[in-house]
């Protein structure tokens, strides 16, 4: 009798033992990427039967033309942060046939903990397919949405992994269906009225942008003028401020941000790595010497450092930001008194514009109405038309510049300096470049570079660290300046989360100019 429990015992082990080494090769399979795998389930909800099926569906994409990679792992996320990870994992794992083919094609899944039979699954496509061929937004939408998530949503995880990935190779070898028929063009020949309307509203605005244009102040006064890349200097004097809001036409927080980059440089505050992924800011000047809008500045940065060691945080650079308004209109009100800005024009010249976006977009919203009303499409081309139109005026409106004829004169030599420093052959000085960079927009296009020269062990001298531990963190080849870098710029300049889960991608590497589709299920 007593062999009965040992037998029980001994049958519960095995299946848990089982379990784990299941567990263990679920885990093992993630390890990527692996020449030949196309599936890597994290999960292990899929069965080696279904994992076969998925993989022989994932080769099939190959063949049609987009390297492949499905990967499914169990995570609470939301659909823009699974549309991230997707377009991550194909930077990270070079998901293209070659260097810079952007030919690649992820379906990545979070399922949830403890119920992975739901969650949410984006499908991303490289560049290739996704803008020149035959997987755009649309498409990726449609799959993601009728062919897959009827399936996923019944817990048919593979059944729906597999519609997905055939409807791919599919699309890739014959294009996607076309879409539903309906009766634009005829209805279009019997309601012309509105759509001439928008034909004309359209033209008008095109008048209205190019009569605007020719009223604005020289804007080519820095045509020209091109400082020797090699001469590693700034063209003048002015703060970095003032120089990028002489060149972008307008004050915006970047502009503060690279005064507190000015800050440093000047010997007023160090930014310092704490831990591996943390920065801190610490005030060692007083700002004794500062007036007007840098003052404001940094009476913003003191109200917010801890007494006792005069150090900010990351969240504490997050809540300076939203005391940033006075330093901006002081700033704008220094431009202004020195003629080179005059905001009162600039709205002058604005306000047709705007006036004529809100007339396009009000168009727009009655095309709406008329379609909904008559149940036809007759309607649908004056709308896009009034649309772009409207909100193209908005764009131009947005884009006047507040700067004056001497302002643009004054930034002239400026503007040679930011095409000099946009050269390719141009290697930033982190310690007198970086707050011009921030302040005149350059960041996107110096990201690189600036983590080139962070690799190669280059810092600037307001970077540095207390301890030993800190200092390891941010001069191994590993990490060294960059990530604290973007740690620092993301906490003073954070991006808001939210908005749509699918779009276009404006990142580098093999997801670079994809799109992608996301969503729950």
């Amino acid at each position: 009798m007593a062999l009965v429990p040992v037998a029980l015992l001994l049958a519960v082990g095995l299946t848990s033992l089982g379990a784990n080494t299941a567990s263990a090769a679920s885990r093992a399979s993630c390890a990527g990427p692996v020449v030949g795998q196309l599936v890597y389930d994290c999960t292990g909800i899929l069965t080696p039967a279904e994992i076969a099926t998925v993989e022989a569906d994932a080769a099939a994409v190959e063949r049609a033309g987009a390297p492949t990679v499905v990967y499914l792992q169990a995570r609470d996320a939301t659909a823009d942060e699974t549309l991230q990870d997707a377009f991550d994992l194909m930077g990270r794992w070079n998901v293209e046939s070659h260097r810079g083919a952007h030919d690649g094609f992820v379906m990545f899944f979070n399922l949830k903990p403890g119920d992975l039979r739901h969650g949410t699954v984006a499908l991303v496509a490289g560049e290739k397919h996704y803008q020149h061929g035959n997987l755009p937004q649309s498409e990726l939408d449609r799959i993601r949405t009728d062919v897959m998530t009827p399936l996923l949503a019944n817990g048919q995880t593979a059944a729906g992994i597999a519609a997905g990935l055939q409807q791919v190779a599919h699309d890739l070898v014959y294009g996607p269906p076309p879409p539903p028929q309906s009766q634009v063009v005829g209805s279009f020949l019997g309601r012309l009225p509105y759509n001439i309307l928008a034909l004309l509203f359209a033209g008008a605005v095109g008048l209205l942008y190019a009569r605007t244009r020719r009223q604005s102040p020289l804007s080519t006064a820095g045509d020209g003028v091109h400082i020797d890349p090699l001469a590693l200097a700034a063209p003048g004097d002015l703060s970095p401020a003032l120089a990028g809001a002489l060149i972008k036409g307008r004050v915006s927080d970047a502009q503060i941000e690279a005064t507190v980059l000015d800050f440093a440089r000047r010997g007023l505050l160090i930014i310092e790595p704490v831990g591996k992924n943390k920065v801190q800011m610490r005030l060692t000047g007083d700002g004794k010497d500062l007036t007007g809008y840098e003052q404001r500045v940094w009476e913003g940065l003191v109200t917010q450092a801890d007494g006792s060691d005069h150090t900010l945080s990351s969240d504490d650079l997050a809540k300076v930001r939203t005391g940033w308004s006075w330093p901006k209109t002081l700033l704008r009100r220094d431009l202004t008194e020195r003629g080179w800005y005059d905001p009162e024009a600039a709205s002058a010249r604005r306000r047709p514009l705007y006036i004529a976006g809100a007339v396009g977009i009000g168009l727009a919203a009655v095309a709406i109405v008329l379609i909904v009303l008559s149940k036809e499409g007759w309607a649908v081309i004056g709308m896009a038309i009034c649309l772009i139109a409207g909100v193209a005026a908005l764009i131009w409106g947005y884009s006047i510049p507040n700067t004056t004829v001497e302002g643009e004169i004054a930034a002239a030599p400026w503007r040679g300096y930011q095409a000099s420093v946009s050269d390719r052959a141009y290697e930033p000085n982190l310690d007198t470049d970086l707050p011009y960079i921030v302040s005149m927009g350059l960041l996107g296009k110096l990201s690189s570079r600036l983590k080139a020269a962070s690799e190669r062990g280059f810092s600037p001298a307001w970077f540095h660290a207390e301890n030993d531990s800190d200092r390891q963190w941010a001069t191994t080849g590993a990490y060294g300046f960059y990530p604290y870098w973007i740690v620092f710029h993301s906490s003073m300049s954070p991006v808001s989360s939210g908005g749509s889960a699918s779009g276009g991608y404006s990142g580098g590497g093999a997801a670079g100019g994809g799109g992608g589709s996301a969503g729950s299920f």
